[in-house]
């Protein structure tokens, strides 16, 4: 009996230590493109946190309607930023194309993803979308995101948490619709 009793503790208990709370954070806000069109944004990122474990974060994505890009802002030594592409983004209002590692956007404060919690978020973006005519695709979809400016943007955060068993995560956002 008693190795019943015990085979079935380890098999609750193995089936309890992989589960996991997952949070997805996100939020919208309306913005202009940095070809200054008014457009929506997407922000969100996950969260998981283990019985045992680390929390585990990121990347930090935004998403601007009508825009084929997607802006990933990872964790660094620098803190949470998003680092432009060679070719595609150049900062604001200056010709040619940013270095290899430059750091075209960053999230203000906080400087871990696992320390990011729902509420208000500050972010700011110094770079733009290079566009040319090999770039905008048919309609009104091109790689311009939201527009380079000092002030931060500030973005209300909401957090939907759920808990899995199996490791299923929440599903993301979906993209801003193109107006």
């Amino acid at each position: 009996m008693r190795t019943i009793a015990r085979n079935i503790a380890w098999s609750i208990a193995l089936m309890v230590l992989p589960s996991c709370t997952h949070s997805l954070y996100h939020a919208e806000l309306g913005t202009v493109n940095s070809e200054g069109d008014p457009r929506n944004s997407v922000i969100y990122w996950s969260k998981t946190e283990k019985l045992i474990g680390a929390p585990k974060a990121g990347p930090i994505l935004l998403m601007t309607a009508c825009s084929t890009r997607r802006i990933h802002f990872d964790e660094t030594e620098n803190g949470i930023v998003f680092r432009g592409t060679p070719g595609q983004d150049r900062i604001h209002e200056q010709p040619g194309t940013v270095a290899e590692g430059a750091i075209c956007g960053e999230v203000q404060s906080v400087s871990k993803t696992t320390d990011l919690q729902a509420g208000p978020l500050s972010l700011t973006v110094h770079c733009e979308a290079m566009t040319d005519e090999f770039s905008i695709r048919t309609g009104l979809f091109s790689p311009s995101y939201i527009q380079a400016r000092q002030e931060p943007y500030r973005f209300d955060v909401q957090e939907k948490r759920s808990w899995s068993l199996l490791g299923r995560t929440p599903d993301v956002p979906e993209p801003p619709t193109c107006p």
